[in-house]
């Protein structure tokens, strides 16, 4: 897990790493975020100044509900639910710390790892399959003969990782946003 300390340093564990192009720790934070989501990142510790007294009203259950708790469960389970608030935010807090909102960088950096990405893939595809060889366009002559299909008895390793190389391109493209592809064909 990830943690934004401040525009320019993340954290992961005891480790420190800064937002720098150059730094492996960052390329391997950008392919994280692009490749698990940004569930392995937070934002960064804010804290506020808030009275004990307002972020217990904050979590208080509408009074409607605390009446029904009483009616139905009696007095001790409504006491129970309202001590859990008091102990959570006792008189001598002095502020609470949250957590931040992601910066809108990290959604950049998805972004243009996708485009990147996609690019990639598209230009994966572009080139011909070592099963079908290259046809010349004009006179229908092969300019790249195409691989046997099989080898000895199994299949072709080369045409195998061919395959697999084209599949996975084309799951990058198919789970492209379409605001990305818009951005690269505009």
């Amino acid at each position: 897990m990830y943690k934004i300390i401040n525009d320019r340093i993340i954290q992961k564990g005891n480790t420190f790493i800064p937002r720098s192009e150059g730094n492996r720790d960052y390329q391997q934070f950008k392919e994280d975020i692009v490749g698990i989501g940004k569930t392995c990142v937070e934002g960064a510790d804010i804290e506020t100044q808030i009275s004990y007294v307002d972020a217990r009203v904050a979590e208080y259950p509408p009074i409607v509900d605390q009446l029904d708790k009483i009616y139905h469960e009696g007095v001790d389970a409504w006491k129970a639910d309202i001590k859990v608030i008091k102990d959570k935010y006792p008189k001598t807090q002095v502020g609470i710390t949250s957590t931040a909102p992601l910066p809108s960088w990290i959604d950049t950096i998805i972004f243009e790892k996708q485009k990147e990405e996609y690019i990639e893939a598209k230009a994966r595809l572009a080139q011909h399959e070592l099963a079908n060889g290259l046809v010349h366009p004009r006179n229908g002559t092969y300019i790249v003969e195409p691989l046997p299909i099989w080898v000895d008895g199994e299949r072709n390793p080369k045409v195998v990782q061919d395959e697999a190389e084209r599949e996975a391109a084309q799951e990058v493209i198919n789970k492209t946003p379409q605001a990305v592809i818009d951005s690269i064909n505009t």
